[in-house]
């Protein structure tokens, strides 16, 4: 009986210990900053105008990456456990934010098909020791693949819910190669920075026009339909 009642204890002990060891685990907060570079064919004024590199605002399974678009900016959010994406235009004289359901994302993800092997082999990132996927993404209508080479970190981004673009693969890409058909991109983290994100950088700040990619398509639509008269 006494032999029953240690080892009741030694369970409850591993338990508390690993409930603990969990806590301990805190999801990362700051900042990813990438340098991107191009090589293959691509036109000298193309690349004069490509950026050279790219920043993310990482909280949890939340991300967040601004794009200047040349007097005009275009806010990507991406919230992991609802699976939303929220995309905010911050142009001179209109401010739009398109609400993307993880519904609606799933259904655009079914003219693609994606395939995430294991490359067993590791690299180190900025510090973090990065694990390899080998993924083709096969667009399904037109029947053309992209290749990738990628290297994640599980100490950044809680799951696989924080990739969006390439669903199911785990961790968070430190490193990335894209193969086009003339031109191969690469995505290398050449800062990874701790600090304090406040939870309303994911949200739609005051004063945009909130509305669904139903109503932005329309909205596009209509745009166009008038710069043709």
């Amino acid at each position: 009986m006494k032999r029953i009642i240690i080892l009741f204890i030694l369970a409850l002990c591993c338990l508390n210990m690993s409930n603990l060891m969990a806590q301990k685990k805190k999801a990362f907060a700051g900042t990813v900053k990438y340098a991107i570079k191009y090589e293959g064919d691509i036109d000298p004024q193309d690349l004069a105008k490509a950026p050279t590199e790219i920043s993310y605002l990482v909280a949890g399974n939340n991300t967040k990456v601004t794009r200047d678009l040349g007097g005009a900016f275009r806010h990507d959010i991406t919230i992991g456990d609802s699976g939303k994406t929220i995309i905010l235009f911050d142009i001179p004289g209109q401010k739009m934010a398109v609400v993307v359901t993880k519904e609606e994302s799933e259904e655009g993800q079914k003219a693609y098909k994606y395939d995430i092997v294991d490359g067993n082999e590791t690299k180190e990132v900025c510090g973090f020791v990065c694990k390899r996927y080998d993924v083709t993404i096969t667009n399904i209508e037109e029947e053309n693949e992209t290749k990738l080479i990628v290297y994640t970190s599980d100490a950044i981004g809680l799951d696989e819910k924080i990739n969006f673009d390439i669903p199911g693969l785990k961790g968070f890409p430190l490193y990335r190669t894209i193969e086009g058909k003339t031109v191969k991109t690469t995505y290398e983290a050449v800062e990874v920075r701790k600090k304090k994100v406040s939870p309303a950088e994911f949200m739609i700040p005051e004063g945009y026009q909130v509305m669904t990619v139903e109503e932005f398509q329309q909205l596009l639509e209509s745009a166009g339909g008038q710069g043709e008269e």
